[in-house]
């Protein structure tokens, strides 16, 4: 597999979920508790926010869809989960108090067998239309769009990456006909129906308020609820992976060229 060091430039340099508004604790993974918190909403629900404020709040590290860019290992125990393989979920989560977004939220069932004491909170957006817009017109490519696909291939954390969300949207497809609005209404509805005690159903615009008082912890003083990854960030963020993909494909291109054109002189030499 081709590696392209641009992609980590890209990763580090876009990295707002930890900027100088919401600064978080330095935070030893190996000695973490296990998972207290679990965010049981899809991704666009305002999941990056409510990682920040959890972390915020002392339930960091927090894990978030972002990991995957820099785990691959995660992509693919996510994926053999998908196809119903056996899991560790105390192992996989070792190291995380709190878990939010996608793949976390699709996994709320077998997370909620593992950590029973957990509580889960459930992001939810206005309306299902509103949700599937912004998943649309934001992460939908790297869920459904087969050129996106393409341009990651050459590199393996988003390529383990793209495998998973694109099996997801087949899940989607079984078990709820299509992937549109009523993915995020039935999802919902399947989390509240599974989730009848500890469970927060939050809105980030709501602020802080009702999640420190379902978390039992005091409000940060002086401190707004975090508000980070909008789609036109998120937009900025595909494009760039999409440029630097095919990029990587140019540079392979290159390199095979130059090969075989040394290959061709070096024959005609001897």
């Amino acid at each position: 597999t081709f590696y392209n060091p641009l992609f980590r430039v890209l990763i580090m340099a876009d990295n707002t979920l930890e900027n100088h508004q919401f600064q978080t604790r330095k935070f030893d993974s190996d000695n973490a508790e296990q998972l207290r918190v679990i965010g049981a909403g899809l991704g666009r629900t305002g999941t990056s926010s409510l990682k920040i404020a959890l972390e915020k709040l002392g339930f960091g590290p927090c894990h978030h869809m972002t990991e995957l860019f820099s785990k691959p290992r995660q992509s693919i125990i996510f994926t053999q989960a998908l196809d119903g393989c056996e899991t560790d979920w105390h192992e996989l989560m070792k190291g995380y108090r709190s878990a939010v977004d996608i793949p976390i939220a699709i996994f709320y069932k077998e997370l909620h067998q593992a950590f029973p004491k957990a509580k889960f909170i459930l992001t939810v957006r206005d309306s299902d239309e509103k949700w599937y817009e912004s998943f649309k017109n934001t992460i939908g490519p790297i869920c459904t769009d087969i050129f996106y696909f393409i341009a990651v291939y050459p590199i393996r954390n988003l390529r383990l990456q793209c495998i998973f969300t694109r099996k997801l949207v087949k899940k989607w497809i079984h078990d709820y006909g299509e992937v549109g609005p009523k993915v995020y209404g039935l999802h919902n509805a399947q989390v509240i129906k599974e989730i009848k005690k500890e469970l927060l159903i939050f809105n980030v615009k709501e602020g802080w308020e009702p999640l420190c008082q379902f978390l039992d912890v005091p409000i940060p003083k002086d401190t707004p609820f975090p508000n980070v990854n909008d789609a036109k960030h998120m937009k900025r963020l595909i494009f760039g992976i999409r440029a630097i993909g095919w990029t990587t494909w140019a540079l392979i291109i290159v390199v095979i060229a130059v090969g075989i054109k040394f290959i061709s002189g070096f024959v005609d030499f001897i």
